[in-house]
């Protein structure tokens, strides 16, 4: 018996050892990291396609040429295997199991289907994954964020490229204004085409336009729904990005064809197969840009860093022939052929015009004005920022571009004059920091890029009417402050705090909007918000003593230009009254906050040059929603909290990015 117990003890003493020592030799493929392209270790990859298609075959091809500007170049320092699951679900699942699996450095993905199975067979992060050729990355259930762009997986990064569907349906209504019923097949089992399709359905109701849905659950099925569709009266057929649908391209447009009307894309360049006209992305470009970012991960950036936004650099092409053949009139403005990359002439030849990839397409040495309306740790800090992304920003300074300051000090009536010199000075793109200054820039400028940042919110300062609808010239980084993140902490970890007092600039649009927005949500959760008014830095001292000696548990300081510049005041007030203390500014516990929950400002300033490179490059302002703001930076401060009588509970102090002592 005794000697059983003994072979069976060791048995499992050897087994462990064995688990053991397979555990520590596969560790060195486990652990991804830079140093190992700096030792000369080739970096091992893999990329998976969904299907033989032209456009995820283009942005395949440009993937390969973003990593070889990035340093890594196939047979010399890169081995990157190609997969292609070829239309099939089961096919695309079984490959994202051995991808990620494989011991691979990084992983690559093409389309909303790839992204969603390799996303699932990733999802304990073991290996970064970039991906591209995505409608909307939100929609497809991978833990991306749709309205916070550093919302997503650590391990995770990539961009969405939304195609224009509402200006490709105003570009047939254009051409005929007749028109009445559109036509679409698509495959509802493709998150990405069902994002598009709900878009289509928004424009085409505000247009007036019928559009009539046919769904399929493979590309066999798609001439014969297209042909329900003619026989039901269409006046044209759209086909945006469904992979089902592309695939059998062909046949729609062959359909289409027999029923003499056109069909309209936003996937470029599918006039070459018979589409009237196409408005959608250069694929070879987006890829070429996701290859960038996959490049500079392996270089050792860190996907949790990289804000998923749109990117959408756009093509047109047109295809003349086919407007003799319909049935009702379409006409193609000569506006509409200039501005097309890829023209097919009324002889069939094909006419390009150049989508140049470079970072800088014009050539020309692009003048940028930053206005500031006073210093202060927000706008320093986003500042800090810009000037470490320009630093690994492929535009060299002096030859792509150059910069100047400008800076009112805190005087509204001053700014006029700055933008008339700016104006003067000729300043190609206008960087406004601060709402003050954004408002009048929008007053000032509307025949150039306006680019703002450290705006609390863009809507309300009169930039347009949402994140997606807004002046044509403007664009930009918004850092609405984290109310309701901030409650929730309070809420969670100082429950006794039911009476909360905040200072505010009724001078200030965004600082009047923070807070409307604090009282109401205040008010929803049980809580009592006293608000005292201040308008200029001399009254900050009073103002700060009048709200202290009201009944209120604890200041919570919401984030404008007067209270980040004069926030001593605040700190004063609060350690000779003992008033707990908290800020949703993320720059204030060095100027005494014992807690502050805001916007990495330094973030901002990176996205805001990622924002000004896209202009840069070519892209439309109008079509660059605003960026909703980047990620929190909560920090403490025990020393600070036992200044105004706060315990800061240890659960908290875990939770935050930094302590601060």
């Amino acid at each position: 018996m005794v000697h059983s117990l003994r072979r069976l003890l060791l048995g499992i003493f050897l087994i462990m050892a064995a688990a053991a020592v397979l555990l520590l030799s596969d560790l060195g493929s486990r652990v991804k990291t830079a140093a190992a392209s700096k030792s000369g270790r080739t970096m091992r990859v893999a990329l998976l396609q969904h299907a033989s298609q032209t456009i995820l075959d283009q942005g395949r091809a440009g993937m390969i040429v973003g990593l070889k500007e990035k340093g890594w170049e196939q047979g010399k320092n890169l081995e990157l295997k190609i997969y292609n699951a070829e239309g099939d679900n089961a096919v695309s699942q079984t490959i994202a199991k051995e991808m990620a699996g494989g011991g691979y450095d990084l992983l690559m993905t093409i389309s909303t289907v790839s992204l969603q199975a390799v996303a699932n067979a990733n999802k304990a992060g073991g290996t970064p994954h970039v991906f591209a050729l995505v409608s909307d990355p939100s929609v497809a259930g991978v833990g991306v964020s749709m309205t916070k762009p550093l919302e997503h997986p650590a391990h995770l990064a990539g961009f969405g490229t939304m195609q224009p569907i509402p200006q490709a349906f105003k570009i047939a209504r254009e051409m005929n204004p007749t028109l009445k019923k559109v036509g679409v097949v698509w495959n509802a089992a493709e998150a990405n085409s069902e994002a598009q399709v709900k878009v289509a359905r928004k424009v085409c109701a505000e247009l007036g336009i019928d559009l009539m849905e046919s769904t399929v659950d493979n590309s066999s099925g798609v001439a014969e729904a297209a042909g329900a569709l003619v026989a039901r009266g269409a006046d044209a057929l759209w086909m945006g990005g469904d992979v089902t649908v592309m695939t059998a391209a062909d046949s729609l447009i062959s359909t289409a064809k027999k029923g003499r009307i056109p069909v309209f894309t936003v996937i470029p360049p599918n006039v070459k197969k018979g589409s009237l006209f196409d408005l959608g992305a250069d694929y070879p470009e987006v890829g070429r840009l996701a290859g960038n970012l996959a490049g500079e991960i392996l270089n050792g950036r860190k996907p949790a860093d990289v804000p998923i936004t749109n990117v959408m650099p756009e093509m047109l092409a047109v295809n003349l022939p086919v407007t003799k053949d319909l049935q009702t009139p379409w006409q193609i403005s000569d506006e509409l052929r200039k501005r097309a990359n890829l023209l097919i002439d009324d002889a069939g030849a094909e006419q390009t015009k150049a989508v140049v990839a470079a970072p800088n397409p014009s050539g020309k040495k692009w003048k940028i004005a930053i206005v500031n309306y006073i210093e202060s740790g927000p706008s320093e800090d986003t500042l800090a920022g810009m000037k470490v992304a320009w630093k690994r920003s492929k535009l060299v300074e002096g030859k792509d571009y150059t910069i100047s300051y400008h800076s009112a000090q805190g005087d509204i009536a001053s700014l006029n004059g700055i933008f008339d010199a700016v104006l003067t000075e000729n300043a190609d793109i206008v960087v406004p920091l601060s709402t003050p200054t954004l408002q009048s820039a929008l007053q000032k400028i509307r025949d150039r890029p306006i680019v703002f940042s450290v705006i609390a919110n863009p809507v309300v300062a009169g930039a347009g009417k949402s994140y997606t609808d807004h002046k044509p010239n403007v664009t930009g980084v918004s850092v609405l402050a984290p109310v309701v993140e901030a409650l929730t902490m309070i809420q969670k970890y100082f429950p006794q705090y039911k009476r909360l007092g905040t200072l505010f600039c009724p001078a200030e649009a965004n600082s009047v909007d923070l807070k409307e927005s604090f009282e109401k949500l205040c008010k929803e959760r049980g809580l009592t918000l006293e608000c005292v008014a201040v308008n200029t830095s001399s009254d900050l001292s009073d103002a700060s003593l009048s709200l202290v000696s009201r009944p209120i548990d604890a200041i919570v300081q919401i984030s404008d230009n007067l209270s980040s510049t004069g926030f001593n005041a605040i700190t004063k007030a609060a350690r000779q009254t003992q008033k707990p203390l908290i800020s949703l500014n993320s720059t204030t516990v060095p100027l005494g906050a014992p807690i502050s929950l805001g916007r990495d400002y330094h973030n901002c300033g990176e996205v805001t040059v990622e924002m000004l490179e896209r202009v840069i490059r070519g892209e439309d302002p109008s079509k660059m929603p605003f960026v909703l703001p980047p990620r929190l930076f909560y920090s403490a401060s025990p020393a600070n909290a036992a200044a105004v009588g706060m315990t800061l509970p240890p659960e908290l102090l875990k939770e935050v990015d930094k302590v601060i002592k």
